[in-house]
C-alpha cells in the first residue's frame, strides 16, 4: 500500500475533501482505472501507439512495453486533470466523459522560449489571439551568481510574465539541453540556461501554475523545420564502383569512400545555400508586405547573398570543417522557415483585419489580394495552424512590434511551440474520448 500511495502523490496532493477511508478507496480505483487505460493501449500496433504519441507531441521511446507506458501514465494524468479542471469550473460531476475532456485544453497558454540574453514568451488564447509577445533580455552576459539568477527571475515572473492559474492556464517551456551539437564541453549559456529554467519552474509551481516541458525536436518536426537537404536521412548510401570479382584493398577503398563522402557533403552544402537564399528571399518579401499592410513605406529588400564558393573550394576545406559548415546552414535554414511561418501567420491575420474594417489596414483590398496571393507560395504550412476555420489573430499593435523586432526568431520560436502545443491538445482530447477510464469519474472528489 504504501508503493501505492507514492505513486499517487499528485492525487494526495489536492485539497481533503473525503474521509480517509474514502480516499484509500479512490486511490484503488483510480489504479483500475490506469490498468483499464494500458489494457486498451496493449491491443493496440507500434505503429499505431506511434502515430498516436506522435500526434500528442510526446517523445516516443523504444518497445512497446515503454510505450504503453508512458503513453498510458500521460492518458491517466491528462483525464485527471480534465476532471479536475471541469468540477473546478462547475462544481459538478461530469455526465459525460466527452464533457469533461473538453476544459482539458486550457482557456489560455503562454509559451516560454528560453535564453538569459534572449528570453522569449507568448501569451495566446485558446481562440488564436495573440494576447502578448516579448523578448525580454535578462541578463547581458552569463551569470552564475545565485542571488542575482534568483531575483532576475524573480522579478521577470512578477513583473512581466502572465502569471495565471492551472485552472485556467498552462505555461509551455522549451526544456534546455546538456550538450551543445554533441560536444563534450557544457558552454556557460547552457549552464545558465539551465539555471533559469529551474528558477523559472519553482516560481511558477510557487504561484500554483499548470507547467508543460517542451521537447524542442517535436517543434521542429511538428512544423517540418528540421526536413533540409543537409540532414543526415537525406543522404543517399555510398555505393563503391566495384566488381563483384574484384575485391580491392580495404584501405583504398576507405580512402575512396571518404573522398566521395566529402564531395557528398560539399554538393549538400552549395543545395543548402541555395535553399537558405531561396528561404531569405521569401521571409524579406512578407517583411516588406507587413510593413506596407501596416500602412507603413516598405522598407528596401534584404540583399541575398549568393554563394562565391564553388565545390572544389569546399571540398578542399575537408571532411570537418564541412560538418560545422553544414550544421551552421542547417541551423540558419531552420530560423530562417520558422520566421516564414509566422510571417505568413501575421499577413494572414492583417487581411482579415483589413477586410472587416474596410481598409482601416493599410492596403485594404489591393493587400488582401497580394497578400492571398502571396499565401499560396508559403511552406505547407498553412493558415489555420489551430484547426479548420481556426486562423491565429494578431493585434495591430503586436504585429507592428513583431515588424520592427531585430530578432525575430526567438519571438517566433516561442509562438511556434505554443501553437504546435494547442494543436496537439485537440488530439489529447480525441485520444481521451478513445482510451481514458471511466472510473476516473469516481475517483476525482467534489
Amino acid at each position: 500500500m504504501r508503493a501505492l500511495l507514492r505513486s499517487h502523490r499528485s492525487w494526495l496532493c489536492r485539497p481533503k475533501r473525503v474521509a480517509g477511508l474514502a480516499q484509500k478507496l479512490g486511490q484503488i480505483d483510480a489504479t483500475s482505472a490506469h490498468a483499464e487505460i494500458t489494457g486498451k493501449l496493449a491491443e493496440l500496433k507500434v505503429r499505431q501507439l506511434n502515430e498516436i504519441m506522435r500526434s500528442c507531441g510526446l517523445t516516443q521511446g523504444t518497445g512497446k512495453a515503454h510505450k504503453v507506458a508512458a503513453l498510458g501514465d500521460y492518458i491517466c494524468a491528462s483525464q485527471e486533470l480534465a476532471l479536475r479542471r471541469f468540477q473546478d469550473l462547475h462544481q459538478r460531476h461530469p455526465q459525460a466523459l466527452s464533457e469533461a475532456h473538453r476544459d482539458m485544453v486550457p482557456k489560455e497558454v503562454v509559451s516560454i522560449d528560453i535564453g538569459f540574453r534572449n528570453l522569449a514568451f507568448a501569451h495566446i488564447a485558446q481562440s488564436g489571439k495573440v494576447l502578448e509577445w516579448q523578448r525580454v533580455e535578462l541578463l547581458k552576459e552569463a551569470n552564475f551568481e545565485p542571488w542575482t539568477l534568483a531575483s532576475v527571475v524573480e522579478a521577470f515572473v512578477s513583473d512581466l510574465l502572465p502569471v495565471r492559474n492551472a485552472l485556467t492556464c498552462t505555461y509551455v517551456i522549451e526544456h534546455q539541453r546538456f550538450r551543445s551539437q554533441g560536444s563534450a564541453a557544457v558552454t556557460d549559456s547552457i549552464m545558465v540556461n539551465n539555471l533559469i529554467e529551474a528558477l523559472l519552474y519553482a516560481n511558477l509551481r510557487h504561484a500554483g501554475a499548470h507547467i508543460v516541458a517542451i521537447n524542442p525536436a517535436l517543434i521542429s518536426a511538428h512544423w517540418g523545420l528540421s526536413d533540409d537537404p543537409g540532414s543526415m536521412e537525406s543522404e543517399p548510401a555510398l555505393v563503391a564502383d566495384v566488381s563483384p570479382t574484384a575485391k580491392p584493398p580495404k584501405i583504398q577503398r576507405s580512402k575512396r569512400s571518404e573522398c566521395e563522402q566529402t564531395k557528398h557533403v560539399a554538393s549538400l552544402i552549395a543545395h543548402m545555400d541555395e535553399v537558405l537564399n531561396e528561404q531569405k528571399q521569401l521571409t524579406s518579401t512578407q517583411h516588406m508586405l507587413i510593413q506596407q499592410a501596416l500602412g507603413k513605406d516598405p522598407r528596401r529588400k534584404r540583399a541575398v547573398k549568393g554563394s562565391a564558393r564553388d565545390l572544389s573550394v569546399l571540398v578542399e576545406k575537408g571532411s570537418k570543417s564541412l560538418s560545422a559548415m553544414r550544421e551552421t546552414r542547417r541551423r540558419l535554414i531552420k530560423k530562417e522557415r520558422a520566421v516564414s511561418i509566422v510571417q505568413s501567420w501575421i499577413l494572414d491575420s492583417l487581411a482579415r483585419h483589413a477586410s472587416s474594417c474596410d481598409g482601416g489596414v493599410g492596403g485594404g483590398e489591393a493587400i488582401v489580394k497580394v497578400v492571398r496571393q502571396h499565401l499560396d507560395s508559403l511552406l505547407a504550412c498553412g493558415a489555420e495552424p489551430l484547426g479548420p476555420g481556426r486562423h491565429m489573430d494578431f493585434p495591430l499593435a503586436i504585429a507592428d512590434m513583431f515588424s520592427h523586432e531585430k530578432k525575430k526568431d526567438d519571438l517566433c520560436d516561442c509562438l511556434t511551440q505554443g501553437v504546435a502545443w494547442y494543436s496537439w491538445q485537440r488530439n489529447v482530447v480525441d485520444i481521451l474520448d478513445r482510451y481514458g477510464s471511466s472510473q476516473q469519474i469516481i475517483t476525482t472528489p467534489i
